[in-house]
């Protein structure tokens, strides 16, 4: 389960951001997939801070980084 903030009204807890890697080479196209997984589950409001998209695009980046 992967904790996604700033994404939501509240923190998102996603289990299929850990079923994505689970069991799976930690390459490109794992990165890819937890990447499209984090973005999809997010549920971001759009103000002057940064539009839905925006939000949804850094969900994913920020989640194929490492810690």
């Amino acid at each position: 389960m992967l904790k996604v903030g700033a994404a939501a009204p509240t923190v998102l807890l996603v289990e299929e951001a850990a079923e994505a890697l689970i069991g799976r080479k930690l390459d490109e196209a794992a990165l890819e997939r937890l990447a499209k997984v984090c973005s999809g589950a997010c549920r971001p409001i759009d103000d002057k801070r940064g539009t839905i998209e925006f939000r949804r695009k850094v969900a994913g980046v920020l989640a194929r980084r490492p810690p």
